[in-house]
């Protein structure tokens, strides 16, 4: 399985952070440099859509993160490859998610796209219909409701997905793990996702998306500064505290209930 990498030139901490775990995995990769949001024209309304400024509250990192998966389709597509493994830089990766992620694509079909990880303030729910037996005692599921999961963090992609995405999704009009929209657009014809979650966040890297905020608060004040030097005891205690979070936002469960909305048009 050949795997895509986004990357920022300016973040080179994060490129070694994930070429060794890449090596860790025995994976075949390419660094792909991600778009610098900072670079970004938020008044070209043929690249990014005036709603997209509007409503996202980091619109110029949220935008180049967009347009970095885009490349990432458009080099899918130019390098002919009919599956492949898109991974940004701030994840932990399994020492099987070679094979894993193998056995994964042997399953899609058409314009289909499996999540391998999932950010979720409450669990993600799956439905025991049509769940495919991973190796690693994983499944391939298919969640309850197409607007819970999301994540551009770790996904395999097919080249038909790719392509439908490359034709539709400019201007930018949404964040690029809003897999429902993609969804509901016509984009991608099914949303599945790997369970347990292989691929986690590293609580050691902060977004590069927005700078980090907790609001206008005193507290906000206090912690800012704190995250960018890095205080040893306190900067700690974040890294903690953004484990727990993100632990706590990758929980999942099987279970045997109705789709809110089935995230499927192909048959299974």
């Amino acid at each position: 399985m050949h795997a895509y990498v986004i990357n920022l030139a300016r973040s080179p901490d994060r490129r070694a952070h994930i070429t060794a775990q890449l090596a860790k995995a025995g994976l075949d990769y390419e660094i792909i440099t991600a778009v610098d949001g900072r670079d970004l024209d938020l008044g070209d309304s043929a690249t990014i859509a005036p709603s997209f400024v509007a409503e996202i509250v980091c619109p110029a990192g949220s935008a180049g993160a967009a347009l970095s998966h885009l490349s990432v389709y458009k080099k899918i597509i130019s390098d002919g490859v009919d599956k492949a493994l898109v991974l940004e830089d701030d994840v932990l990766l399994p020492g099987d998610l070679g094979g894993l992620a193998d056995a994964v694509a042997a399953q899609l079909s058409g314009a289909e796209v499996a999540l391998l990880s999932v950010d979720s303030p409450d669990p993600c729910r799956f439905s025991r219909e049509g769940a495919v037996d991973l190796p690693g005692s994983r499944v391939l599921a298919l969640p309850i409701d197409v607007h819970q999961p999301r994540s551009g963090g770790a996904y395999v992609i097919t080249m038909e997905a790719c392509e439908r995405l490359v034709k539709s999704a400019l201007p930018v009009k949404v964040q690029a793990d809003v897999w429902w929209s993609f969804y509901r657009e016509g984009m991608i014809d099914r949303v599945r996702c790997a369970l347990p979650f292989p691929v986690h966040k590293n609580a050691k890297f902060t977004s590069t998306i927005g700078s980090y905020s907790l609001g206008d608060s005193r507290m906000a004040r206090l912690v800012g500064p704190i995250v960018h030097s890095k205080v040893p005891v306190l900067h700690q205690a974040l890294n903690y505290r953004r484990q727990r979070i993100y632990r706590e936002w990758s929980r999942s469960e099987i279970v045997d209930m109705p789709f809110i909305e089935k995230p499927s048009r192909l048959e299974e």
